[in-house]
């Protein structure tokens, strides 16, 4: 299929119906990333502010992205749980970005509950290659099911996540180094959904993936 460089919207085959989603092509060659938007159930869509930051972010690097709201949010079909049922979605996300990529290796990134849902899925899947989570819930959701990284994990962080104490990662992040590094970065007076600090977030998610250049 014919490379897109900007995104455009696609059709995604999930568990209990079609999943829309946006999906752009650098044509760089790089690994194709699926980014995961909040909860499904509090507002959280493909269309989120940290979603599209991080999107810009990686779009500029070169990487293929592909964005997508979960069942019942915009055109998606289905209905959602906010639970277990969404990680089928996250794997069906990964699928369609590796077939229009042509390559196993995959990134992923998710920002609340897209972060939780997101790692059940890598947790599972030997290919994913790195993982960005931002927001992690920590102190909202269990993460005993990660007994290691899933590939190379960013951590983003506001320093006053409501959802995710900077203790609560700390404790994560120093369980799972016993396997590999994990690199956590804090976004100073951020809070959950980093309000007023998406540049700063920005710059942070390019200083954790070597990026020199900026997001455009």
């Amino acid at each position: 299929m014919k490379a897109a460089r900007y995104p455009g919207p696609v059709t995604i085959r999930g568990p209990e119906g079609t999943l829309e989603g946006l999906w752009g092509d650098p044509g760089g060659g790089l690994a194709p990333v699926v980014i995961c938007h909040p909860h499904p159930l509090h507002g959280g869509t493909m269309h989120s502010k940290v979603v599209h930051t991080v999107y810009r972010v990686l779009h500029a690097a070169g990487h293929p992205t592909l964005r997508f709201n979960f069942p019942g949010v915009g055109r998606s079909g289905g209905r959602s749980t906010g639970s277990l049922a969404e990680t089928g979605d996250v794997a069906a996300a990964a699928r369609y970005a590796r077939e229009r990529a042509r390559r196993s290796g995959i990134w992923a990134a998710g920002f609340s509950f897209g972060a939780w849902a997101g790692l059940r899925w890598a947790a599972e899947d030997p290919d994913v290659e790195r993982f960005v989570a931002l927001g992690l819930p920590v102190d909202h959701h269990e993460l005993d099911f990660l007994s290691r990284p899933p590939g190379e994990l960013l951590i983003l962080q506001g320093e006053r996540d409501r959802y995710g104490s900077l203790e609560g990662i700390a404790v994560l992040a120093n369980r799972l180094r016993v396997h590999a590094p994990v690199d956590v970065r804090v976004i100073a007076g951020a809070d959950h959904f980093f309000t007023g600090h998406l540049t700063a977030l920005a710059g942070a998610l390019r200083s954790g993936l070597g990026l020199a250049t900026e997001d455009r």
